[in-house]
C-alpha cells in the first residue's frame, strides 16, 4: 500500500500543476482582453475628428434647411403670397426666406466693381425694381441692408478697409443710400448690417461658391413699431 502522506504529497502536486495551468490560461485571457481594448480605442481615437466633420456638416445642413423650413409669422414676417409675388416681380435675383424673412439677394458683380463701395451706373435699373416692390408690399416694415464677402483676406484695398466686415458694412451702406436717395424709400425705416465672410451663402473655396458669398441682401424685417 501507499503511504497516506506519499498521496496526499502528489495530490497537492497534481493541484498546483492544474492551477498553474488555470492562472496561466486566466492570464493570457486577460492580455488578450487589454489587447482588444486597446484596438478598439485606437479605432475610436481615429474616427472622431470624422465625427466632428460629419456633426458640423450636419448642423450646417440643419440651419440652412431652417431658413425655409421654420415657421413664420406672416404678419411679420410676410406670407407665401408675398414671396410669391416678389420672385415674380424680381426673377433675376436671389429671392427667399432667411429665417423666415423674405430676403433678396443682389451678387456684388450687379453693384459693385472689385473692391469698390460705388454703386455701378448699370445697378440702377435692379435697384429702382426693388425699390417698387419695397414701396408696394412693404411700406410698413423695417428693411434690413445686409453686406457679405467672402472669405478671402483684403489686400489691394487694405489702406482702404480694415477688413471684410468693414468692406460689406460700406457696401451695404451705399446700398442704404441708394435706395434712400434714389428709390424714395424712408431712411427711417433701413438699418444696416455688415457681416463680412461670416454668414456664407455656399459653403466652399470654389470661384462660384466665391462668388455668391459677394452680396447684398435686402431683408424685409418686422413692421415699424412691433414689439
Amino acid at each position: 500500500m501507499v503511504p497516506i502522506r506519499r498521496l496526499l504529497s502528489l495530490s497537492c502536486c497534481i493541484y498546483l500543476l492544474v492551477a498553474g495551468g488555470c492562472a496561466t490560461r486566466y492570464q493570457d485571457l486577460l492580455r488578450d482582453r487589454d489587447a482588444e481594448i486597446r484596438d478598439l480605442e485606437s479605432k475610436l481615437a481615429g474616427a472622431r475628428p470624422e465625427s466632428e466633420d460629419l456633426r458640423r456638416q450636419k448642423e450646417e445642413a440643419e440651419r440652412r434647411s431652417s431658413e425655409s423650413a421654420r415657421p413664420a409669422d406672416a404678419s411679420a414676417t410676410g406670407s407665401d403670397a408675398q414671396l410669391a409675388r416678389v420672385q415674380d416681380a424680381l426673377p433675376d435675383l436671389d429671392v427667399r426666406r432667411k429665417f423666415g424673412r423674405i430676403s433678396i439677394g443682389i451678387e456684388n458683380t450687379i453693384t459693385f466693381d472689385s473692391g469698390r463701395t460705388d454703386i455701378k451706373s448699370g445697378a440702377s435699373s435692379v435697384l429702382r425694381r426693388v425699390a417698387d416692390v419695397l414701396r408696394g408690399d412693404f411700406a410698413d416694415r423695417r428693411i434690413y441692408i445686409e453686406g457679405h464677402t467672402d472669405s478671402d483676406p483684403i489686400k489691394k484695398t487694405r489702406g482702404t478697409f480694415r477688413s471684410n466686415r468693414h468692406l460689406s458694412m460700406e457696401r451695404a451702406d451705399a446700398v442704404a443710400r441708394w435706395l434712400v436717395e434714389q428709390g424714395n424709400l424712408p431712411e427711417s425705416r433701413i438699418a444696416v448690417v455688415g457681416y463680412g465672410e461670416h454668414d456664407p451663402r455656399a459653403v466652399g473655396a470654389s470661384d462660384s461658391s466665391k462668388a455668391k458669398n459677394r452680396r447684398v441682401e435686402i431683408v424685409v424685417g418686422e413692421p415699424i413699431g412691433a414689439q
